[in-house]
């Protein structure tokens, strides 16, 4: 169990953290940052093994934050998350000048905040030093296996695109997922217990707003209604399980490329 403290203005987003963190086993304690101050008064007395935070918060900016902890003795090596939804490549180069920090991408799910906090606390999260905020795309990963799920979303995620993962559970709560996350490209999978790949692609192109979304379908499945498939549908690609993260992401790359 670890000691993890999370800042975030909105009480909703600390309230959410929080109970993913716990119910991962760790002891949170939540912090209003309604300044600087506070919250460096707050973290002082018992620094902790984790500091999670947002970056847009108006009376403690996150940039702020990190900063001021990285110039204090007591806090300098904390190791911080930062959760955001606005990067860009001067974010990235600061926080890698800043050392030890990493970043999640909102929304982030609960399973995968809880797990990379985890890896980061035991050093086996891996940082590349290549990483940047500078989003190269958002891909929503549709499929049934949550291993799958983390595995892809880590794969693109270290690529430069920003993952949705999204639980299959039937066919219209997974279109309407998609057409609120509107992403730039989906990572389908082609055989799922509750529905087909294929029945979703149909859906799709019968949805005004992601009638041309592009697809990979990702299968072990050979049968000739793959190719059928891809011959009936534009900007549609097939990747054959198992799945090397160098042929996923020149998947994704090549299509992104073409639209």
């Amino acid at each position: 169990m670890a000691s993890i403290a999370v800042v975030d203005d909105n009480a909703g987003a600390r309230l959410f953290a929080a109970a993913a963190l716990k119910k991962a086993g760790h002891e949170v304690r939540e912090i209003e940052p309604s300044c600087l101050f506070k919250v460096l008064e707050a973290l002082h007395p018992a620094p902790p093994d984790l500091l999670v935070s947002d970056l847009m918060m108006p009376g403690c900016p996150g940039q702020t934050l990190i900063r001021a902890c990285r110039e204090d003795p007591h806090l300098r090596d904390l190791k911080i998350l930062l959760l955001t939804a606005h990067g860009d490549v001067e974010l990235a180069h600061f926080l890698q000048s800043m050392g030890n920090t990493h970043y999640l991408t909102k929304p982030v799910a609960p399973a995968l905040l809880a797990e990379c906090a985890d890896h980061f606390l035991t050093g086996e999260l891996e940082i590349d030093a290549g990483w940047s905020l500078a989003c190269n795309g958002v891909v929503a990963v549709v499929d049934d296996s949550n291993l799958s799920r983390v595995y892809h979303s880590a794969c693109l995620r270290k690529n430069g695109f920003r993952p949705v993962p999204i639980e299959p559970t039937d066919l219209m709560g997974t279109l309407a997922a998609l057409e609120s996350a509107r992403p730039d490209l989906l990572l389908l999978d082609y055989l799922m217990p509750n529905f087909r790949g294929d029945a979703l692609l149909r859906a799709l192109r019968g949805s005004a707003g992601l009638s041309e979304l592009p697809v990979v379908l990702v299968t072990a499945h050979h049968g000739d209604e793959l190719q059928v498939l891809q011959a009936a549908s534009e900007r549609v690609e097939v990747l054959f399980k198992p799945v090397l993260a160098e042929d996923l992401i020149g998947k994704v790359k090549a299509l992104r490329t073409a639209g």
